[in-house]
């Protein structure tokens, strides 16, 4: 990449890190949040997926405010009021429990990320940039999984985007190998704060994106007792496009999603919004 282009890309996913996807009030601690923490928003380690959920939702909500009020035309205005009620639809259905049902997921790139028959679950949400995954245990987030879109890189190599990282989060511990035991050997860049462990891991090669992983350091040193059931290699879908057509099937899990929302989905008609 040439110099010049590494600079854009330097500004923009400076600009996209520093923006983040969720609101940021920083923490009720006396201690001021890192860079690492800051990324989080407002979400915390610790809950559930209905609360993962509205604060995505009003942040959807939130995104569509200013051009519903700006518009003076009623279709143009249903439109849009179509539009916010799918994104959220969307997310609500994406929420996935991993009961040892094969899936997708089990030969994708999150395969390592969840174990079966442990009570564990995600909710993805694509952003304009990234698709996000958050994971719980026992009903409690303690994972985030970002892939940036290429778009978001545009050709630079991992060691700049690994450069990039440390500029806005700090200097990083530079790693080789296996990630995940029967998994292709990947390299990653490594952080380790006593409240939020991260990894930026290159998936350029086989999926065509890297990713930052931001993992709740608590839960991680409990895995061993949460994880009661040992992983059993599930069977899984051949191909990514299966991921693909996993995650537009809107009515995968529908009535986990109807407990975790609060809502009750009607399959006869297309949702609206709620009324405040």
């Amino acid at each position: 990449m040439r110099r010049s282009s590494y600079g854009a890309f330097l500004v923009a996913f400076g600009l996209l890190l520093g923006a983040g996807v969720y609101a940021d009030k920083g923490s009720a601690s006396n201690r001021a949040p890192s860079a690492l923490e800051q990324s989080m928003g407002d979400i915390q380690w610790g809950w559930t997926p209905k609360q993962v959920y509205r604060h995505l939702k009003k942040n959807v909500e939130a995104s569509y405010q200013e051009p519903i009020s700006k518009t003076t035309d009623a279709i143009e205005e249903d439109r849009l009021r179509h539009k916010m009620a799918e994104e959220a639809r969307q997310i609500r259905d994406s929420y996935f429990e991993f009961d040892g049902t094969p899936s997708a997921y089990d030969s994708g790139y999150l395969k390592g990320e969840f174990t079966h028959n442990n009570g564990e679950s995600l909710i993805r949400v694509r952003t304009k940039n990234t698709q996000d995954y958050f994971f719980f245990i026992k009903e409690r987030l303690w994972k985030r999984y970002r892939a940036f879109d290429a778009s978001v890189f545009e050709g630079a190599t991992f060691a700049q985007f690994g450069n990039a990282l440390q500029q806005r989060y700090g200097k990083a511990k530079q790693k080789n190998g296996v990630l995940v035991p029967g998994s292709e050997s990947a390299q990653w860049y490594e952080w380790k704060e006593s409240r939020v462990l991260a990894r930026a891991v290159d998936n350029n090669e086989f999926y065509g994106f890297y990713c930052l992983i931001l993992e709740d350091p608590k839960t991680v040193a409990r895995l061993g007792q949460l994880r009661k059931n040992k992983p059993v290699q599930a069977e899984a879908s051949d191909t990514l496009v299966d991921m693909v057509a996993d995650e537009s099937n809107d009515d995968q899990h529908a009535d986990i999603a109807d407990r975790i929302t609060g809502e009750i989905r009607r399959h006869d008609t297309p949702e609206v919004d709620e009324k405040k």
